[in-house]
């Protein structure tokens, strides 16, 4: 039977990070402070403000154009190898237990993904099958560990300048609350550095910017489920470490 792969991030870090700001951001009264201009909650797009607005323009005639700002954008803009050796990082043979699966089962797609875990129903159905048609013999995976410097880039965009201030004083502030947050959640390091008074000339108007880059170290873990058991049962498991608690496995992104 082929291979399953199961992918566990410590964070799913855009809706994570999304999540926050939507929540933060809304106790703010931003359409108070910038005079009725972006609502209680600004558009936040998983993607650069101006690549949104430029689809948008493009596929509008002049009339029915609508745009999208004021809006803010996140999105994922570099992923490298975070090549230092950490406690438990590596393979190692893990354990699926039925409680294992019931957790995940017990999760939403969506959710699934929001929470960084990274598997299809089709997939789980097949672990589902694999666990079953062992009987009390124990499941075993293959478990990889590893850690990727992440940098997220978050703009905030509209056609006037004090109401891109306003929002780039606002994300300031929800984005050094959100370097702790991202610490509860087992990514390290996090720093932050911004740059305001950018300008776009590519529309009919002058568009006002401002940009951060979060950076920090995301933990990720795939995990490859497969039926055949010839080389794990080579192994002693019980000098690894291994253990049938597997709930532990998504503390990291369900607290």
């Amino acid at each position: 039977m082929a291979k399953i792969p199961i992918i566990v991030e410590s964070i799913n870090e855009i809706d994570f990070i999304i999540d926050y700001i939507q929540t933060k951001i809304s106790l703010y009264d931003l359409n108070e402070l910038t005079g009725g201009n972006t609502g209680d909650t600004p558009n936040i797009v998983s993607a650069h403000p101006l690549a949104m607005e430029y689809g948008n323009y493009i596929n509008s005639s002049n009339d029915n154009y609508t745009s999208i700002l004021p809006a803010i954008g996140v999105e994922l803009i570099n992923d490298d190898d975070f090549s230092q050796q950490f406690m438990g990082s590596g393979n190692r043979p893990f354990e699926i237990t039925q409680d294992y699966i019931d957790e995940i089962n017990g999760i939403t797609l969506g959710d699934r993904f929001k929470n960084g875990i990274i598997l299809s129903n089709t997939n789980l159905t097949g672990i589902q099958t694999q666990k079953t048609n062992k009987g009390s013999e124990k499941l075993w995976s293959t478990k990889t560990t590893y850690m990727m410097n992440q940098n997220v880039n978050i703009s905030c965009w509209s056609n006037h300048p004090q109401i891109t201030r306003i929002l780039y004083l606002a994300l300031r502030g929800i984005l050094h609350e959100l370097k702790h947050e991202l610490s509860k959640n087992k990514a390290q390091n996090a720093s932050l550095s911004g740059q305001c008074g950018i300008y776009n000339y590519e529309f009919s108007e002058t568009l006002f910017g401002g940009e951060f880059n979060l950076r920090f170290i995301n933990n990720h873990t795939n995990i490859e489920v497969n039926s055949d058991t010839e080389t794990i049962n080579k192994i002693d498991v019980s000098k690894l470490g291994v253990t049938d608690k597997s709930k532990s496995e998504f503390k990291g992104v369900s607290e």
